[in-house]
């Protein structure tokens, strides 16, 4: 009786450690989306056939905490107001939505985003008339949103909010230097879980024209990086305006003759 019990645990814990082994090792599973749509859109179609929207990224990310992916949007006859970004695998699977304007309808946008896992990472298109589109692609990424951190180094808030702006020919380049806790990550003196921070909105106006607008979740990097193209020349005065979620406001504008 003895021998089986003991043979017992030893297949159990024998299939556990496979289990870990495959999930460490498995690659972005397609399953979460039918469950994650529906709770998000709910039974709203979703376009897979078009060729307007498209997601770039690497296959395997060096970094989970510094994947860059690039979302692009090109001439269609959809008038797209808002575009969000989806992690599957993700604790915060919401990374980002991004307001689209007149001035923003043709636009590529680049930004880096944290990964826990190896997953399928989604843009979803939604028109004016409430249709979405989407397009996705599978990355392997792993440890990007938990860990631990020092949150006493200085340098994680050294010249918090100093926002790097450039404006040249089509394109718009910032970051801005910010912790972004994801509230996943474990203090490393206390062992507790560093509260959420992060920099929540981040809207760009060209000549006082809203051009786009980016409301953040935790699964973005930290310091938030964005680059986006727009389809004329960038010229006259770019601002940015910045607020985390401590209601602390960050301002940065350049002027382009």
């Amino acid at each position: 009786m003895k021998k089986i019990q003991f043979l017992n645990s030893f297949f159990l814990i024998g299939f556990i450690n496979l289990t870990i082994a495959f999930n460490v090792f498995a690659d972005a599973s397609p399953d979460i989306w039918p469950y994650l749509k529906a709770q998000v859109f709910k039974d709203r179609p979703i376009q897979e056939n078009q060729n307007f929207l498209k997601i770039d990224g690497p296959k395997r990310a060096s970094s989970g905490a510094q994947v860059p992916v690039t979302i692009s949007i090109s001439q269609n006859d959809n008038k797209i107001e808002k575009v969000y970004m989806y992690i599957d695998a993700n604790p915060g699977q919401h990374a980002a939505t991004y307001l689209l304007t007149d001035q923003s309808q043709i636009v590529n946008i680049s930004t880096r985003i944290r990964m826990e896992t190896d997953s399928f990472v989604r843009v979803i298109a939604e028109n004016e008339k409430g249709e979405l589109f989407m397009d996705a692609i599978p990355i392997r990424a792993s440890g990007g949103c938990s860990g631990y951190m020092d949150v006493h180094d200085p340098e994680l808030t050294k010249d918090l909010g100093k926002i790097i702006l450039k404006a040249e020919n089509k394109f718009i380049t910032t970051r801005i230097k910010h912790p972004n806790f994801t509230g996943l990550q474990k203090d490393l003196d206390s062992g507790g879980y560093i509260p959420e921070w992060i920099v929540e909105t981040i809207e760009f106006n060209q000549n006082g024209k809203k051009v786009i607008t980016v409301e953040n979740k935790i699964s973005i990097s930290q310091d938030p990086f964005i680059k986006f193209s727009l389809p004329n020349l960038v010229d006259g005065k770019i601002q940015i305006l910045a607020t985390d979620t401590k209601d602390n406001k960050f301002v940065s504008e350049v002027a382009i003759n």
